[in-house]
Formats: structure tokens, sequence, C-alpha cells
């Protein structure tokens, strides 16, 4: 069992800290939509791999890479919503653990499978950009945009989107 417990840490003070800006999130709209699409792809192809299909795309893809990873639930319980002060877009807890399981991890997916994405790096930066994200069925909102999910093949037959932050910026310029 491989478990980076200050990866974990990390990432959950990430999660924590994602600010859901409305005016950066307009001025993100077309890099956020790259994101989110990136995500689904690399996340089906993850799920395809490890046989994580069910639940996709919050399926449990750690577990599909080791199924005794492990991260202590106080640190998971600090990513559960307080439905008092929720914003109106907060990060799904569901997702969230997903996201802290999978950096517990450490290097052990690129390791097996050094052919495949980092699943979480597109979500992650599309949080980094502010705004809203929710699941609605069938989709993902974004706020300003809805990303259909289409099927676990579909998403992971798609070719690689460049989400390099020069690229990503490009897009966002675009008029």
């Amino acid at each position: 069992m491989v478990t980076d417990m200050t990866a974990a840490e990390r990432m959950v003070e990430r999660l924590l800290a994602v600010n859901w800006d409305k005016a950066a999130a307009l001025a993100h709209e077309k890099s956020r939509a790259r994101l989110a699409r990136e995500f689904l792809r690399r996340t089906a192809q993850w799920a395809v791999a490890v046989g994580a299909e069910r639940g996709w795309p919050s399926s449990d893809l750690a577990s599909g890479v080791d199924p005794e990873v492990a991260v202590d639930p106080a640190l998971l319980a600090r990513l559960e919503l307080d439905e008092s002060s929720m914003d109106l877009f907060p990060v799904p807890t569901d997702l969230a653990a997903a996201i802290v399981r999978w950096a517990a991890l450490g290097d052990l997916p690129r390791q097996r499978f050094p052919q495949l994405d980092d699943p979480y790096e597109p979500i992650l930066e599309l949080f980094d950009r502010g705004g809203g994200f929710a699941r609605g069925p069938g989709e993902l909102d974004l706020g300003f945009i809805s990303i259909q999910l289409r099927s676990v093949t579909d998403r992971a037959t798609l070719e690689p989107l460049p989400i390099d932050a020069a690229t990503l910026d490009a897009l966002d310029q675009e008029a």
C-alpha cells in the first residue's frame, strides 16, 4: 500500500482554497470549457485502464490503481460541505475525495501507467480559473456553459487537448 499523506494534505488545502469568482469564470469561459473536456477525456481513459467505469466521471480511480490506498477520514472530513456557508457551486464532496485519494498515491499511477496523463490536473486548473462547477444530469455546468458528459468510451477515444497556460490564455483572448 502506498499513501503519500503530505501530498493528500496539500491537495485538501488546494481544494479548500478554490475561489468561485464569477468575473474570472466569464473571462476564462473558453479555457474552462476546454479543461472540462480534457478532464472528462482523461478520467475516462483512466476509468477504462483500471476498471472504474462505474460512477464515472467521479469514479474511484485511486482504488483501481491501488485498492488499499487509504486517506485519514479526518482529512477528508475537512472537505465536507457546510450547508450554512455553501457557495452556489462548491467542489462536489465525492469528486474532492477522489482527487485527494489520487494525490495520496504519489508517483504510483505514473509508474504503472506512464502513457496516461494525470486525470485531475485539468479540473484543478479549471477550479483555479474561477467560476462555477456543478454536475447536472448528463453534463458539467460551468456557470456560463455546460459540457455534455457523453459515454466513457466516447470520451476515452478522443484526442488530447493542449492545456498549457499559453494555449488556455490564448483561447480566452479570442473574440
